[in-house]
């Protein structure tokens, strides 16, 4: 009896193996038709052998217009974020109306729906606004985020890029204070802290401009003001004490635009010159000129001077004697390592310049060669001896162009 029940269950799981084979093969059959006849309707025509790449094709052609329409709506959204930030008068392009669109963003939908594309809009006009370097709006704009949705929850979102999207709009905010210098806060840490979490790629940024930042706040052996001055003159003099590398060298103004001049063009001339450039064109040859070469541009942080300078050729005995330090300078360094450590100090050994020396060098605010010649004359009432050495004016075409413009 037990032997026939035992043969009786054997052959219900074989039926029932059997039925479920069946019924599974039914079902794939049934899901490849319905496929493959949603394919023919909807997508590309195909052999009939291909239904599954007729489907695949449909998926991904739904795929590429869902992303372009996605892409599309961004880009309109960021035209229409911008557009409100250009509303605003230029008059009235204010720190508090700049914040007050903040504002009136963060109010007006508790889920913040669009904010990506309105931060990228509003770092896009922080300059109009004057407000680029302003510590208090970089933390608004971070705000803007809604808090405690990024923030990953176990250490596998952590480990790859949770929400890359608004993760590289923080960074791209945390960029921005990076170019313009502006300090991140304890407040900044905060707010990046509750809208991704300690574990996010903005809170690396973050703490690698807090490591950068201070060790070359104060690299710089030629520091700037911040701001820097408006005034043209006073710029012009922070240029020039850079270049002189001299805090004895003389800084003089032998021009304002204020002042009353037979010149028809109402610009400064500005120039400094040492002690020892003073030395040297007493001592140059009355029958050898000097050139006035320029413009040349020179950089003090986002803005821009036009320098020229008052320069000779290198003199024949010079190049001589150039050439002979050099040679005794090479052997000098053949020779043994105490020797080169020795040369090599940037005190110990000053290269001659091959362009010949110079004399003087000057910043005004047109560039013309009217400015150029007061410039001139007002070097010959503290050279005498430039008075009988011939001047040749060398300017370049980006001199003539600068002095069209302004």
């Amino acid at each position: 009896m037990a032997h026939l029940s035992r043969i009786f269950s054997r052959q219900v799981q074989i039926c029932a193996r059997t039925f479920s084979v069946g019924f599974l093969k039914q079902c794939r059959n049934s899901l490849c038709i319905t496929t493959y006849s949603r394919a023919l309707q909807k997508g590309p025509a195909c052999p009939t052998g291909n239904y599954r790449q007729a489907a695949l094709l449909h998926s991904s052609s739904q795929h590429l217009a869902k992303k372009d329409t996605q892409e599309n709506n961004d880009s309109r959204a960021l035209v229409l974020h911008k557009q409100i930030f250009e509303d605003v008068h230029p008059e009235i392009r204010t720190k508090a109306n700049f914040l007050k669109v903040l504002d009136n963003f963060t109010k007006r939908d508790i889920r913040r729906r669009g904010h990506v594309e309105f931060i990228y809009a509003a770092l896009a006009k922080m300059k109009d606004f004057g407000v680029h370097k302003d510590l208090e709006v970089y933390n608004k704009i971070f705000d803007v985020f809604p808090k405690n949705v990024f923030v990953p929850t176990n250490f596998i979102q952590s480990l790859y890029n949770h929400y890359p999207r608004q993760q590289e709009t923080g960074i791209a905010i945390l960029e921005q204070m990076e170019y313009y210098g502006v300090m991140p806060s304890a407040d900044t840490a905060d707010l990046i802290i509750s809208v991704f979490g300690f574990r996010s790629h903005p809170m690396k940024k973050f703490r690698r401009i807090l490591y950068w930042f201070p060790k070359f706040k104060h690299i710089n052996p030629y520091p700037l003001p911040d701001p820097l001055p408006a005034d043209p003159v006073d710029l012009a003099r922070l240029a020039l004490r850079r270049m002189a590398d001299d805090r004895k060298a003389e800084f003089k103004v032998y021009q304002r635009e204020d002042d009353e001049t037979e010149s028809s063009i109402k610009t400064y001339v500005t120039s400094i010159q040492t002690a020892e450039q003073q030395k040297m064109l007493a001592e140059h040859p009355k029958d050898v000129p000097v050139y006035v070469e320029g413009s040349f541009r020179l950089w003090l942080k986002d803005k821009q001077v036009y320098y020229h300078i008052l320069r000779s050729d290198l003199l024949e005995g010079t190049k001589d004697q150039a050439m002979k330090e050099k040679e005794w300078v090479e052997d000098e360094l053949t020779k043994n390592d105490e020797g080169r450590r020795r040369w090599l100090d940037p005190v110990a050994f000053v290269e001659n310049v091959p362009e010949g020396p110079v004399f003087a060098i000057c910043i005004t605010g047109s560039s013309c060669q009217e400015s150029l010649n007061t410039w001139i004359k007002g070097l010959q009432e503290d050279n005498p001896a430039l008075k009988q050495i011939p001047v040749v004016f060398k300017l370049s075409s980006a001199s003539t162009q600068l002095a069209a413009v302004q």
